[in-house]
């Protein structure tokens, strides 16, 4: 019997996989360079098995214009109208 890791931040990790991935297109250890975090720590974040940290989030806002709002709870109404409208018509 295989056990999974619990996932108690799926939710901010499919956030910030999707931003990476399709919005800015870049891989984890670029993405990580880019807004000063370790790619560990970003596997982590991307995994939902660590939470997002305060400081990881400030930086991709400082970098990327994405909203604490969005990052942390989902609230796409504080992106920017391009973002918001590409996150509601993701698959």
């Amino acid at each position: 019997m295989t056990s999974k890791k619990p996932r108690p931040f799926a939710d901010i990790a499919e956030r910030l996989k999707w931003h990476r991935e399709k919005v800015v297109k870049l891989t984890q250890a670029d993405y990580a360079e880019a807004i000063g975090a370790k790619r560990s720590a970003l596997s982590l974040w991307e995994a939902g098995t660590q939470r997002l940290s305060l400081d990881g989030a400030l930086s991709i806002r400082k970098k990327y214009d994405v909203s604490l709002d969005f990052l942390y709870v989902g609230n796409d109404g504080a992106l920017p109208m391009t973002l918001r409208n590409a996150w509601r018509d993701r698959p």
